[in-house]
């Protein structure tokens, strides 16, 4: 399965992304409609044709979401706050994802197998998030969960201040 790419800034930003496979060749059109609510994520085919959905399901400091494939609702995340890390469970499908949310370096797990696997590297076109999907068939779903959990960086107050200082901002 080869690798798919996601330019770092414009998933950030809203309108659409593009992902790209080893070669940087357009495979797949990323749209997503961000806000307060209903927040939701919808993955094209270059032709047009819809592969899935992820939408919001409900408001507060851990929303959920629903996804869906063929019109039918497949599964749902929603973080789960542990005593040292924070994780993510997709019901029904049955994965856990654990790493470095706050930085997307991540892994989806299903059992001892590993579904998908995240990093940024840098290009010529500067941050780039890497996909490393193990599947197929898993595609559609992996590309959507990204989506969500890089929206969530960008909307938690403590990742946004780890973002734009790092190493100064110091708390007591």
């Amino acid at each position: 399965m080869p690798d798919l790419y996601i330019k770092h800034q414009a998933s950030a930003l809203k309108g659409v992304s593009t992902i790209m496979d080893d070669h940087q060749r357009p495979l797949f059109l990323l749209v997503g409609s961000r806000g307060l609510r209903q927040d939701g994520f919808s993955l094209y085919q270059l032709s047009g044709e819809l592969l899935g959905e992820i939408k919001q399901k409900s408001l507060g400091f851990s929303p959920s979401f629903e996804l869906f494939q063929n019109g039918q609702s497949i599964g749902s995340l929603q973080k789960i706050w542990g005593v040292w890390h924070e994780f993510v469970y997709v019901k029904n499908l049955n994965w856990l994802i654990m790493g470095d949310l706050i930085q997307n370096q991540y892994r989806i797990i299903y059992h001892t197998q590993t579904i998908m696997q995240t990093n940024i590297i840098l290009t010529s076109a500067g941050p780039t998030f890497k996909l490393a999907i193990a599947e197929d068939a898993d595609q559609v779903s992996c590309i959507l969960i990204a989506a969500v959990l890089n929206h969530w960086v960008y909307t938690q107050p403590k990742a946004f201040i780890r973002k734009l200082a790092p190493n100064t901002l110091r708390f007591s």
